[in-house]
């Protein structure tokens, strides 16, 4: 429960969904606070507020690739499966969860248009429903990476 809570708590400071969901864990595989946010930074909202796949999904696969990837070439076959096998997993238990991985469809507007961020901030649907995601995302995260 803690990591969530400081996932909750970075997205409350205003980081986004995949810096949050990503920097709660990170600290586990040895990439401190700092250089998570960095790396996560570019894709919350939907990859660059593209509105495709959530930022909170895309933050939890970066550390399953911690968790499972590779990068030994000798591993690369065995390696691939392996990582493919619990992104798979997750995307769909993530799914199955909350209907969609897409942000668009998961928050309702399209963030990827001017109109549709506008509407977005105007309703405050980031505060009061993508904490929803990102606590799946950790949810799901917690049990997969024991």
């Amino acid at each position: 429960m803690e990591k969530i809570e400081k996932a909750l708590e970075s997205f409350k400071e205003g980081y986004n969904c995949s810096q949050s969901v990503f920097s709660a864990y990170s600290d586990i595989f040895n990439v401190d606070r700092d250089t998570a946010l960095l790396i996560a930074s570019g894709l919350g909202g939907g990859i660059g507020r593209t509105g495709n796949v959530c930022g909170a999904v895309m933050g939890a696969v970066l550390i399953l690739g911690l968790k499972y990837g590779f990068f030994k070439e000798d591993e690369i076959d065995i390696g691939k499966e392996r990582v493919y096998s619990k992104v798979k997993e997750f995307l769909k238990r993530f799914e199955e969860e909350n209907k969609s991985i897409i942000c668009k469809e998961l928050i309702g507007v399209d963030i990827g248009t001017e109109e549709g961020l506008k509407k977005a901030k105007e309703e405050k649907i980031f505060g009061n429903i993508c904490p929803k995601f990102v606590e799946s995302a950790c949810k799901i995260l917690e049990e997969m990476i024991k």
